[in-house]
């Protein structure tokens, strides 16, 4: 199986944003509660982004170690993928959606625009990497859609430290 390195790498980064979120966390304190959704919803959309890249990092060496050819191993890969991702948004969007309509959360188009059209690349992308479309079932096509997952975790990331920011002229915090 090609790509190990990288998949191991991309893996530590996930584990590592997962540490930053717990240490951001707890660094929040009360903030960390559903009385404060922009928080809140940041710091889980972290720890679960961060976990998905985690998994879907890994998962490609189960089918490998059970001895599935290459283009199976990346087509299952992608589709664990497109699972995790839409799981995900169906998961956070409806809370989402209800704290924006309560007005208890106020919108970051630097981090809401790209958030929004990542997860359409992520599920596009593995969609044609899973049905052989562009790339046939490989390894390029599996990494571009861990690379937007990651993307999303960071984004998350740095937008939970942008709404956690205290100082004058820092965000409102809902």
């Amino acid at each position: 199986m090609d790509a190990e390195s990288t998949l191991q790498t991309i893996a530590q980064i996930a584990v590592s944003l997962a540490g930053f979120a717990g240490i951001a966390g707890a660094l929040a304190g009360a903030k960390l509660r559903p009385s404060h959704p922009l928080i809140w919803l940041s710091f889980w959309v972290l720890i679960s982004s961060s976990f998905g890249v985690l998994f879907s990092a890994l998962f490609p060496f189960l089918p490998h170690h059970l001895g599935a050819t290459d283009n199976v191993v990346w087509a299952a890969s992608s589709g664990v993928i497109i699972v995790l991702t839409i799981c995900n948004l169906a998961f956070f969007l409806p809370p989402i959606a209800r704290a924006k309509r309560a007005g208890s959360l106020a919108a970051i188009p630097a981090f809401e625009i790209p958030l929004n059209v990542c997860p359409a690349l992520v599920v596009g992308s593995q969609l044609l990497n899973a049905l052989g479309v562009g790339l046939g079932q490989s390894a390029g096509g599996f990494l571009i859609g861990l690379y937007f997952l990651l993307l999303i975790a960071v984004l998350n990331f740095v937008q939970l430290l942008y709404v956690l920011d205290d100082s004058p002229g820092g965000p409102p915090h809902a």
